[in-house]
């Protein structure tokens, strides 16, 4: 079994230069595959279920045709935002909250009472690290903020700060710190609420020596961080026939066999643990 801990399913239509075009919308069209028939060949081709971190009017219909496929995660603006807010999307369904692009580092103070929300809750808070691609976040796109985005205030560093003070929530930090890796690799050793992915378009494409230096500690495979990874893959899903997966799978069977990990820990890489983090 495997779920997908790092999804998409939002779709815009873009301009030549490239840029979207609103509305955000959900990706899913009827059409000569069911819903039921795209799950079913999804889960042939390796993902079970797919968590899916996108703006509210996004994540909830997709549940709503998917079902249990879709485990939904509602992006949100960590600037705007309220707590009441928070709360209300989590007793809507959401399994947990997604922040990116923070106009401050994510260890500031003011944003601590969204994630007492989180905490007091029992959900699961997912923060994006590292670099952010620039196409919908820039003042004036579709997800754009007021101003531009510093990517030193999504550094896994600043995740640090964050599990010490909220020892007792369950942190995901997505896309394994890109380029911080070794950053990230302290941070998800040394705070046992902190899991980690390897989602995105650039940790599967590196080195597999250098992963195995990352993991590797006092001689061996630190296998006590491993079992706290999940895996993820940041693709398109809900779309018809379309089922991106397949190269993260790989990878991850590759960083699997070079560190030696055993079967029992796959396992809670491939599903464990994120069932354990939603519930």
């Amino acid at each position: 079994m495997r779920i997908d801990a790092h999804g998409h399913g939002c779709h815009a239509d873009h301009l030549p230069d490239g840029s979207c075009v609103p509305p955000l919308r959900h990706g899913w069209t009827p059409g000569a595959q069911t819903p039921e028939q795209h799950v079913a060949e999804s889960r042939r081709q390796g993902v079970d279920r797919a968590m899916l971190l996108d703006p509210p009017h996004v994540v909830f219909p997709l549940k709503e045709i998917f079902g249990d496929y879709v485990i939904p995660v509602c992006m949100v603006d960590i600037d705007k935002v309220t707590p009441a807010e928070i709360d209300a999307l989590l007793s809507r369904g959401a399994a947990g909250i997604k922040f990116i692009h923070p106009m401050h580092s994510y260890g500031d103070n003011r944003y601590f009472p969204l994630y007492e929300v989180i905490r007091d809750r029992r959900k699961l808070a997912v923060f994006h690290t590292g670099y952010v691609t620039d196409k919908l976040f820039k003042p004036g796109a579709l997800l754009g903020r007021e101003d531009y985005v510093d990517i030193t205030d999504m550094r896994p560093a600043a995740l640090d700060r964050v599990a010490r003070a909220f020892r007792d929530m369950n942190i995901l930090m997505a896309h394994f710190g890109n380029p911080w890796w070794e950053e990230a690799w302290n941070v998800l050793h040394n705070f046992k609420n902190v899991y980690a992915d390897f989602s995105g378009g650039t940790a599967y494409k590196r080195p597999m020596e250098m992963w195995k230096q990352i993991f590797t500690h006092a001689g061996r495979p630190d296998l006590d961080s491993i079992r706290r990874l999940c895996y993820a893959s940041d693709v398109s899903f809900c779309f018809q026939g379309l089922y991106q997966f397949q190269p993260f799978i790989e990878f991850y069977e590759r960083f699997f066999d070079m560190m030696d990990v055993p079967p029992d820990i796959r396992e809670l890489v491939n599903h464990g643990n994120i069932e354990n983090l939603i519930g």
